[in-house]
């Protein structure tokens, strides 16, 4: 075996992360991972990775045992390298910049031989089946590009292991596809791969055996082939949730091909049956309480309007698009149309070349955040840890960011009130966390996101903005947040819901709005829509487009 980890235990605050886990891996293995939030995955890589020591246990790497404290560098120079979900990047430097950061560079006479350098990178690159253009600035490049150099900076010395944290939260259909190709390709040469995602369908495509977590300890290891998602999502949850998830060999269709491998059975409103059914939806009472059941679903008047919105950095180019209350609009648009631009032009965050927004009937041409909060408006922003939260700051400061106001009086802050109405947020979302006092960067990624859906709730939203919102979250966290948007809607609240994954979108939305290069295309309703109809119109303006 190239890693075999025997009893390791992590604690946080006197709280396992991980018990007694034990986890084996063999050479040009694909070994996928998977659990709910906190079930101690990222603890389990960040140990591999040298960021988190272990408290107990040991971990032998081709046979010899590591020491208890291992540094970042030296687990790199054993042959373990992580690619995180967020991208450690500089922005401001080319590809081969970044893919060359950390390694010695060549010199010759004093001058760093930037040539030499290039062609290595170039080289590597060609040998992984990546086709880039590393002179390019890595801020002009997409989501599945800056993977990529990721992944040839990682490959550039002796890996052996290579960890791959939820890559593929943020790519679309067909870049998916080309990780996959990256993946086998390593397979091929030798190179083991741990796959961390809550895709259960990569994780039947792609993996050899899948080792499934549940708080902090092992649940099983798995031949991949011989189980089945049905099976996957009950030894996650640990109860009989999975029984409205149709097992990956049953309900496929050419609709769901199309997507890169969604095995969803077309059916019911949207098209296509919900995948999990989980302890989430049951109702809440305590959650009723402080959330509200809502009204049954009745669509009211227009809440937001836009009319020809455009970015000055020319992205988003001419928007109108309407919201009603008490619906969920869908937005669907191939990676690179501007859906998250969009979002951004009308929260206020992206500044406007022109166009109007108007909220219940006030307009206006420069929208801002503030504002924006204060005439009702909440948005979940797709980079949770970037710009939805800060994560030095407490569950319950992350709660207060945008409402703060309202727990003020004469200067000064009402902080037992602060910190009760935080407690019932944590109650009613059922956010895993030892306290109002924990920091938010200790929190697995599902649980942060709860977290931003708590402050936005605190602000009495009558209109949702979401962007990915249930991106790189586990089923049940998934499950949880469309009941949470659903029941909004139902109180009259209207909702734009951007999402990648077409599958999610025709489950949740009333309406689907599609996005192609920078302009809406077109609106179908949701009734009887078929995932063709809808990637049809995104590649057709496509070619429009290109055809100009």
């Amino acid at each position: 075996m190239l890693l075999d980890v025997k009893s390791v235990d992590k604690k946080f605050n006197g709280v396992y992360a991980l018990k007694g886990l034990d986890f084996s891996l063999g050479e040009g293995e694909v070994h996928g991972l998977i659990g709910e939030n906190g079930a101690g995955k990222s603890t389990f890589i960040k140990i591999l990775g040298g960021v988190y020591k272990r408290d107990g246990g040991s971990i032998l790497w081709n046979g010899k045992d590591l020491p208890e404290v291992i540094r970042p560098e030296e687990s790199r120079k054993l042959g373990i390298n992580i690619i995180f979900q967020d991208n450690v990047l500089i922005p401001a430097f080319t590809g081969m910049e970044n893919i060359c950061l950390g390694r010695p560079y060549p010199v010759k006479g004093g001058l760093i031989q930037w040539k030499e350098m290039e062609r290595e990178a170039a080289a590597k690159a060609a040998e992984l089946g990546i086709h880039l253009d590393l002179k390019r600035p890595v801020s002009m490049m997409s989501p599945a590009q800056k993977k990529c150099v990721e992944i040839v900076r990682a490959m550039m010395s002796d890996c052996k292991l290579l960890i791959l944290d939820e890559p593929t939260a943020s790519l679309s259909d067909k870049e998916t596809n080309l990780l996959f190709s990256i993946v086998r390709n390593l397979k091929a040469k030798g190179t083991s791969v741990l796959y961390v995602t809550h895709r259960l369908e990569e994780i039947m495509e792609l993996t050899d055996r899948v080792t499934v977590l549940r708080n902090g300890t092992l649940v099983s290891t798995v031949d991949t082939a011989g189980t089945s998602r049905k099976e996957l999502v009950r030894l996650m949850s640990g109860n009989e949730a999975a029984s409205g998830v149709e097992d990956a060999e049953t309900g496929k269709d050419a609709e769901s091909k199309l997507q890169g491998g969604a095995t969803d059975k077309i059916s019911g409103k949207g098209g296509v049956k919900q995948t999990v059914s989980s302890e989430a939806e049951k109702t809440d009472i305590q959650g009723a309480e402080l959330l509200g059941t809502g009204a049954e679903g009745r669509i009211g008047k227009t809440a937001l309007e836009v009319h020809g919105i455009r970015s000055k950095d020319g992205i988003v180019r001419g928007v109108d698009l309407n919201v009603k209350s008490g619906q969920i609009t869908g937005m669907f648009g191939l990676c690179g149309s501007g859906r998250t631009e969009f979002l951004e032009c009308i929260y206020g965050t992206r500044k406007l070349a022109g166009g109007e927004v108007a909220i219940g009937g006030k307009t206006t041409t420069r929208p801002t955040p503030s504002e924006s909060i204060r005439q009702g408006m909440a948005f979940i922003c797709e980079d949770r840890r970037g710009k939805a939260m800060i994560p030095s700051f407490t569950v319950e400061e992350n709660m207060m960011l945008s409402s703060i106001d309202r727990y003020t009086k004469g200067g000064w802050f009402q902080k037992r009130a602060a910190c009760k109405k935080a407690a019932d947020m944590i109650k009613v979302l059922k956010i895993k966390c030892i306290g109002t006092s924990q920091p938010a960067k200790e929190l697995s990624g599902g649980n942060q996101q709860k977290v931003v859906f708590a402050k936005a709730l605190l602000t009495e939203p009558s209109i949702w903005l979401c962007d990915e919102p249930t991106q790189a979250v586990d089923v049940a966290t998934r499950q949880e947040i469309h009941r949470l948007l659903k029941e909004e809607a139902k109180k009259g609240k209207a909702v734009l819901y951007v999402s990648s994954d077409l599958t999610e979108l025709l489950e949740v939305a009333d309406e689907v709005a599609v996005m192609a290069c920078g302009r809406v295309r077109k609106t179908f309703e949701n009734k009887d829509l078929k995932p063709t109809d809808v990637l049809a119109c995104c590649y057709e303006a496509e070619r429009e487009e290109t055809d100009r």
